[in-house]
């Protein structure tokens, strides 16, 4: 008798676990950024940002940026500072204007470093995903493959 309670309960349980682990554990935002260059570029130029995920040829890289601060200011200048060393960059926001781009994602958003060798990594044209007053997800298919890199900045 104590068999036919148990399998019930136990079956429940194991349910609620793959349930729990089939999904997307990506939070749904409801306070996105409009997606135009404009509003971006608004965005990025208040505070500082760190980067919490970099995915780069299948290979999180996210901890080569661990204590660098972003700062997206004029004149496309990208500074990473860590207090100890700066290291400057370019950046750029731009609407895409090629034919068979996804028109999803619409806005380009450039980022060129030429050193250290960890930031280089950072240099490519990035597909906005979603942007928020505190994050934005980018994304880039590498080297025309099919391969895609993520990067996340959060504002600190």
């Amino acid at each position: 008798m104590k068999k036919i309670v148990l399998f019930p309960f136990v079956l429940c349980i194991f349910l609620l676990n793959i349930a729990g682990t089939c999904c997307d554990d990506d939070a749904i935002v409801s306070n996105t950024v409009a997606k135009s260059p404009e509003s971006i570029l608004a965005t990025l130029n208040h505070g500082t940002w760190k980067v919490t995920y970099f995915l780069d040829s299948k290979t999180n890289k996210s901890s080569s940026f661990s204590g660098y601060n972003f700062s997206f200011g004029p004149n496309n200048i990208l500074m990473a500072d860590n207090f100890n060393v700066d290291y400057s960059g370019k950046w750029t926001i731009t609407k895409s204007d090629i034919a068979d781009d996804n028109p999803n994602n619409d806005i380009d958003f450039a980022i060129s470093f030429s050193n250290p060798l960890a930031f280089v990594g950072l240099s490519e044209e990035w597909d906005v995903v979603e942007i928020t007053a505190t994050q934005v997800r980018l994304r880039a298919l590498k080297n025309g493959n099919a391969e895609m890199n993520y990067l996340t900045f959060e504002k600190n």
